[in-house]
């Protein structure tokens, strides 16, 4: 019963994990383009969209950030410990950018002059590229294997610069540049903006190429730091979504390319979620590569099961209230009054 509710826990973990991936990587992935828009007409149509297709729905996505976070210290409290003891330079650095980024992204909306909303939007457009970095990171500080049970036994800066944590973060950027980018196609098209789907399909392609550069690069170094991980991605649990990625990766470049607008957004998170169960299905059955199980990382019975049963009503409240807030959102219902 202990470890059946334990491996559900972690199940959950690594589905709210999926989904900020995704949902989080959708508005990140927007904010990288906005910060590389450049300067012209152009650039400022491409933000004028950016700004309206996130408006309605860019901060409902930290709700699966806060569950992550209390289903990890609530389900997980070793881990919890282990984890922020030895990455909160990581973890400060996300969040202190994920505080940066929403609140310019607001006070952009407030200035008038172009200078001052260019100012803001370069402080956006950063926080955009480093909150999904530094939050890769942390995943990738965990699977090289360097993040200590308890206390950390190596320093610090070790534990969160290394090899196997800098390409996750370069993977997450090209992740959230290439589901941003597809999803941006998307608005372009609902909003009847020929010229910025073209704009941003040639970016989802360029994005597409990227991210199987970085992705292959990453592979090369977790096999490098972690052989156990490589192996486990390529032949082991997290075999099949692997395949899924490295598969699905280029038939959306494809898609866009050939203006096949159809299941391109949907197979874009099928992507990015592959990305993620790859990893966390490679490490099963441990939290901390080669130092504890999800078992032995467990909270007791009582807690697993008030979790479980909190978690459930949870998710029963949040995911209708998040499928009416897109669905709405897609319909257009959400656009404000003209004057």
């Amino acid at each position: 019963m202990t470890t059946a509710l334990a491996n559900l826990t972690a199940f959950i973990l690594l589905l709210t994990i999926t989904a900020y991936s995704v949902a989080g990587g959708v508005d990140y992935g927007a904010g990288i383009w906005d910060l590389l828009a450049g300067r012209g007409p152009r650039a400022e149509r491409a933000r004028q969209l950016i700004d309206h297709a996130m408006a309605p729905v860019w901060e409902a996505n930290n709700v699966w950030l806060v569950l992550a976070i209390v289903v990890c210290w609530t389900g997980f409290p070793l881990l919890f410990q282990s984890v922020f003891a030895s990455l909160y330079p990581l973890f400060a650095l996300a969040l202190l950018a994920l505080i940066l980024r929403g609140a310019f992204f607001a006070f952009r909306h407030l200035q008038s002059g172009p200078q001052a909303q260019r100012r803001t939007g370069v402080v956006f457009g950063i926080s955009s590229l480093l909150a999904p970095f530094f939050f890769a990171a942390a995943l990738g500080a965990i699977a090289s294997g360097r993040v200590a049970l308890g206390e950390p036994n190596i320093p610090v800066w070790q534990a969160c610069f290394n090899p196997t944590s800098i390409s996750f973060g370069l993977v997450s950027l090209a992740a959230t540049a290439f589901i941003g980018a597809s999803f941006l196609v998307g608005d372009a098209r609902r909003f009847g903006q020929p010229d910025m789907v073209d704009y941003f399909r040639r970016r989802a392609v360029i994005a597409t190429a990227v991210l199987i550069v970085i992705g292959t690069i990453a592979l090369a170094v977790t096999g490098l730091e972690n052989p156990h991980l490589l192996n486990a991605m390529l032949t082991g649990l997290g075999t099949p979504f692997a395949a899924a990625a490295v598969i699905v990766t280029p038939l959306v470049g494809f898609l866009v390319w050939r203006r096949f607008f159809r299941w391109y957004r949907l197979l874009s998170v099928v992507v990015v979620g592959s990305l993620v169960f790859a990893w966390g299905f490679a490490q099963s059955p441990y939290l901390l590569p080669g130092q504890v199980t999800i078992a032995q990382s467990a909270a007791p019975l009582g807690s697993e099961v008030l979790l479980s049963i909190v978690t459930l009503a949870v998710v029963v409240l949040i995911l209708p209230s998040l499928a009416l807030l897109v669905y709405l959102d897609q319909r257009g219902e959400l656009e404000a009054p003209q004057a």
